[in-house]
């Protein structure tokens, strides 16, 4: 296909597809002519992924380029080759500063997170940004006062690991690579205000059947956001 039909296929602008042939992040096509190329699935699946990458991932040229060349070196793996991608998606967030007054309260509650992971036996490099944005997000939480011990982060992540399996089981349905990245930033962007919103939700009717049922009614109801209240609880995530 010319570049105007992979511009009308794709729906990006043929001046948005030069652009990222010209930063290197879709392949050249096969010269036809001096001034023609030809274009290839290929280059239709790669810029759905580049789209996905810079639009839907937020990510800079300069990310999307590395997300790209991690996917097109042998050296890797499929998980690092995806793994890449999600690292890439903010936010990201930096520890203080060694001479930092809280940089203890950090360091207590990073060291806590990780016994924790490990504890769960959960596979997670050091780098990972989700591991500081966690921290962070306890430190914040015990700094103001509130209850934040690593029994209610253990929770969270008992309920959130069988969500996690399913949606890595969606994007191995796709055995193509861009596809697979594609689909691996959608989940994780596109998501993660969808889990959000439905934890408000819950919150919502929660209170309403506390506050609005008789004593009876609300002590004979189990919390619902605590997989450890019921022994069928985390079987039910698993088979949604």
């Amino acid at each position: 296909m010319r570049l105007s039909e992979l511009s009308a296929r794709s729906g990006v602008p043929v001046a948005t597809v030069k652009y990222y042939l010209r930063e290197g992040l879709l392949a050249p096509g096969t010269p036809v002519t001096a001034r023609q190329s030809d274009y290839g699935e290929e280059h239709l699946r790669r810029l759905r992924l580049v789209r996905a990458l810079l639009t839907v991932g937020g990510m800079t040229v300069q990310q999307a380029r590395d997300v790209l060349a991690v996917a097109e070196d042998p050296a890797f793996g499929r998980h690092e080759r995806l793994g890449v991608a999600t690292y890439m998606l903010g936010p990201h967030v930096e520890p203080p500063e060694p001479s930092d007054p809280g940089r203890a309260l950090w360091d207590e509650v990073h060291g806590e997170v990780r016994a924790l992971l490990a504890e769960l036996g959960w596979r997670v490099y050091e780098e990972a940004p989700a591991l500081a944005s966690l921290t962070r997000a306890v430190v914040t939480v015990r700094s103001l006062g509130y209850r934040s011990g690593m029994d209610s982060i253990r929770r969270y992540a008992l309920a959130m690991h069988p969500i996690a399996e399913k949606e890595l089981a969606v994007i191995a349905e796709y055995p193509v690579l861009d596809e697979a990245i594609e689909a691996t930033v959608a989940y994780t962007t596109l998501y993660e205000p969808i889990i959000l919103a439905l934890r408000r939700l819950a919150h919502e009717d929660v209170s309403a059947r506390v506050h609005e049922a008789g004593p009876a009614d609300a002590a004979g109801s189990a919390d619902p956001a605590d997989p450890a209240d019921s022994a069928d609880s985390e079987t039910s995530i698993s088979s949604s």
